[in-house]
């Protein structure tokens, strides 16, 4: 089967896309001030640290699982606020 015709994720027509174009999960508004959204981040990883703490302690390892897809996603979140920063002014 040549490579065109292989259905991919983009496409609307493939059985497989069933949940529609990628988007972030997390992102900041415009207009949020960077120190909220930063707060926000926090209170996230912290309830990432407790799952993954309770996960240990129960032996459960979904909930272990669940901690590191949620800490990559607040990394995301991070380095987008990172990305969205303006630049230092340079000194003189």
């Amino acid at each position: 089967m040549p490579n065109d015709t292989l259905p991919t994720s983009a496409n609307p027509g493939n059985p497989d896309h069933r949940y529609g174009l990628s988007q972030r999960l997390f992102t900041v508004i415009p207009g949020t001030p960077s120190t909220v959204a930063k707060a926000q981040a926090t209170k996230l990883m912290d309830c990432a640290r407790h799952l993954n703490h309770t996960g240990v302690m129960l032996g459960d390892h979904r909930m272990v699982a669940a901690s590191h897809h949620l800490n990559t996603m607040v990394r995301a979140l991070l380095d987008q606020l990172e990305a969205d920063r303006p630049p230092l002014p340079k000194p003189f």
